[in-house]
């Protein structure tokens, strides 16, 4: 069996989503919604743009260096 081992779009967008709703989601939704009131979904959705981009990153660098193994 061939083990490949490459981080295409998805699976670097997947980091991305991953490493800001870890942390967003559960620990500082209150606090975001009372700071924000309102503009919490827009706030989202900003964050969104940025793992996008983020994404676009990981999935170049993976084009550029491709060896197995994670970010680290």
């Amino acid at each position: 069996m061939k083990n490949d081992n490459k981080t295409g779009f998805w699976g670097a967008f997947s980091i991305g989503v991953e490493g800001m709703v870890g942390g967003g989601i559960f620990a500082l939704l209150g606090l975001a919604i009372s700071l924000a009131q309102g503009g919490t979904p827009l706030a989202f959705g900003f964050a969104g743009l940025i793992t996008f981009f983020t994404a676009y990153s990981y999935s170049k660098l993976s084009v550029r260096y491709p060896n197995k193994g994670g970010t680290v």
